[in-house]
């Protein structure tokens, strides 16, 4: 992930958590907060209420992965904090979670202009 930077202090996440926009998947919530850098900065969330380890870093796995594939297609200059609720286990093929994130990404307006195909 080129142009993006890992979210790992509890501020940051708290930050975004009260002062940003949220959108809403049936697997997923979306958190994300104009932060004034050229950078993204990125966080995960995937609760122990979820599932055990195992399932709960293939999940991560998967996110990251389907953000990295369209890293290039997004806005710069965000914090993005991307939340698993307990059916996200049902959707643990890659194209559901990669469908999921694409579609909240669209929802947050996230999608540079030229690709809001």
């Amino acid at each position: 992930m080129r142009n993006t930077i890992s979210l790992n202090q509890n501020t940051q996440f708290l930050k975004v958590y009260h002062k940003g926009k949220k959108t809403y998947h049936r697997h997923f919530i979306l958190y994300f907060l104009p932060n004034r850098l050229a950078v993204n900065r990125l966080g995960f969330k995937v609760g122990k209420k979820t599932a055990k380890a195992v399932k709960r870093n293939r999940v991560r796995r998967l996110l990251k992965e389907s953000y990295r594939l369209m890293e290039a297609e997004l806005k710069s200059g965000y914090d993005i904090v991307i939340v698993a609720r307990p059916s996200c286990l049902s959707a643990d093929t890659y194209f559901a979670v990669s469908a999921a994130v694409r579609e909240l990404m669209k929802q947050a307006g996230l999608f540079a202009a030229k690709d809001m195909n």
